[in-house]
């Protein structure tokens, strides 16, 4: 796999970014030093100037504390890294409790020095940690904290009460509460066990405490939840689209991404999250002017949310380099210039003898708008779509890749092609690239035994139907490279057979590109890619996918309707 990354002078940087990883990293390292230490150092003089100065509880809980302090520091590390205000608010409590407890368990300077250093850098470097939790996270996340004490409290003293005949001393409130917090600092309870029951009991105690607290915790740590994109939010960016739409994945924004950032009305990033990183979907949409401000804007917002940003099928690679970015090959784009298209010559030998053979077979092709198609068509659309599936094809995907309901748009345009006996056997979708006068290839699904070659044939006759209405240029869509590192994805799997079928049409190509961050952000964004792809698997699809193909009419369009 090939990166590009030549930062030009003057390009941005994103150096909150950066800050947030190196305290990240710096913390999870603390933290498993911590730990590590409190276990396997031993250090016998320092040991007898704190035993004169200390009592030994006093050092025990010292010791105790600090791997409390360093796990509480892996824990809060990741959410340092997306630049959380809790998460940082948290650490620096965390390293300051620190600071004292390696001290009280060891007179351990260098631990204690460190641990002031780390608070001081995050202090000086705290406007770079603003973003905030989730609304509805926070208060969940302090609801069960609030909750996980409140129970911790009633499990240890009624716990205590209900076992008072296994236990020893007898059973008294001041007394439960102080078994509490010995609990909880590792020391001996003020309670000995009489049954296995009892010991059992004493021994849960700090256990169920920490897992409520740290249940709490990762509730207020998880990234910021992307808002969805309204109907009316939808309707503008079609307007939007309308005009300034040149990707020729442009249209499926109004479909595919959960979520839209717009700039001043005039711009705008559809886009989605899994995880902390948000994939935008091909390139802004507005005037060629204002990308690049767009992709800037972008990029900050999602650092002020703690994202990794990245955008994927970006057209022009060298104008994200120049932003910060990182480029990786991904395809390219198979272009058709109806103008000059022919069926002649040796290249289209194959797509010509397909043509005859459907016209001696009686195929021919009808053109309509996509709603008109579905109110026509709508059972044999889904029959044919759903007989592709199962040729092994897998779920319908989302996000760069249509689906059939998107026939429903009236600005889409379906290409039809019926057998001899008028049945439909193949059909293809055709969406608007408006600043181009384009159309591009979306859906492309034929009913298994159709006449061999119809899809050639088919798609032949869209780019003579693109021509006579005036569209000077047909995208076939992403030719994925054959990377192994993309091979998790369905649609790269079939890269050569993909390149191959397009090339037979393609007067030109295009270069597409994944644009991240960082080449460290790579794994993270593939499998971020991944996930916006995969269509959520719900118990009816798998009770469907495991009982196998139903064998009724009936049952067959039920089944197609769940894919």
């Amino acid at each position: 796999m090939r990166f590009v990354g030549v930062r030009e002078r003057g390009a941005p940087r994103s150096e909150s970014a950066r800050i947030r990883h190196f305290f990240g990293g710096l913390l999870a390292i603390v933290g498993a030093l911590d730990v590590l230490e409190a276990l396997i150092a031993v250090r016998p003089l320092r040991a007898q100037v704190l035993d004169a100065i200390l009592p030994v509880d006093v050092t025990m809980i010292g010791r105790t504390g600090a791997v409390i302090a360093g796990l509480s520091l892996l824990l809060l590390a990741s959410g340092v890294a997306r630049g959380k205000r809790v998460a940082w608010h948290l650490t620096i409590l965390a390293l300051l409790a620190s600071t004292v407890l390696h001290l009280a368990k060891d007179l351990d300077l260098e631990e204690a020095v460190l641990a002031a250093w780390v608070v001081a850098g995050l202090w000086w470097m705290r406007d770079h940690f603003r973003v905030a939790s989730d609304r509805r996270d926070v208060v969940r996340g302090t609801a069960a904290l609030t909750l996980g004490l409140f129970l911790t409290l009633v499990y240890g003293v009624v716990g205590v009460w209900l076992l008072r005949d296994q236990l020893t001393p007898n059973f008294e409130v001041p007394r439960a509460l102080d078994n509490l917090v010995r609990a909880l600092a590792q020391q001996s309870g003020r309670y000995d066990a009489l049954t296995g029951r009892a010991a059992w009991f004493l021994q849960s105690l700090p256990w169920v405490a920490y897992g409520l607290v740290i249940t709490g915790l990762l509730m207020l740590l998880r990234p910021v939840v992307a808002p969805r994109a309204s109907r009316a939010d939808r309707d503008r960016l079609r307007e939007l689209a309308s005009r300034w739409g040149h990707n020729p994945i442009s249209h499926l924004t109004l479909y595919g991404p959960d979520s839209q950032f717009w700039l001043e009305g005039d711009a705008c990033v559809a886009y989605s999250v899994r995880a902390s990183t948000a994939i935008a979907l091909g390139d802004p949409i507005t005037a060629p002017e204002g990308r690049q401000r767009a992709i800037r804007e972008f990029r900050r917002f999602c650092d002020d949310r703690g994202w990794t940003c990245a955008f994927y099928q970006v057209e022009d690679g060298p104008a994200y380099r120049r932003l910060g970015f990182r480029t990786v090959p991904i395809g390219a784009e198979a272009i058709v210039a109806t103008d000059s298209f022919s069926l002649q010559g040796g290249k289209r030998a194959d797509v010509r003898h397909a043509d005859a053979r459907c016209k001696r077979e009686g195929v021919n092709f009808r053109f309509m708008p996509g709603p008109d198609a579905m109110d026509e068509l709508a059972e044999d659309l889904a029959q044919v779509s759903g007989s592709w599936l199962r040729t092994g094809k897998g779920r319908e995907m989302g996000f760069g890749l249509g689906t059939l309901a998107t026939l429903h748009d009236p600005a889409i345009t379906a290409g039809l092609a019926f057998d001899a006996q008028g049945d439909l056997v193949a059909f293809t979708s055709w969406l608007p690239v408006p600043l181009r006068r384009g159309w591009t290839l979306d859906l492309m699904r034929r009913r298994p035994g159709a006449v061999a070659g119809v899809m050639d044939a088919l798609i032949a006759a869209s780019i003579e139907e693109a021509r006579s209405r005036g569209i000077a240029q047909a995208s076939l869509g992403l030719a994925p490279l054959d990377m192994a590192a993309l091979s998790a994805l369905p649609w790269f799997r079939r890269a050569r057979s993909l390149k191959h079928f397009k090339s037979k049409f393609a007067t030109s190509w295009e270069d597409r590109h994944l644009a991240v961050p960082a080449t460290a952000a790579l794994p993270e964004v593939l499998l971020a890619l991944l996930r916006v792809h995969l269509p959520p698997m719900s118990l009816r699809a798998v009770r469907l996918g495991l009982l196998g193909r139903p064998r009724t009419a009936q049952g067959r369009r039920r089944w197609i309707g769940t894919g």
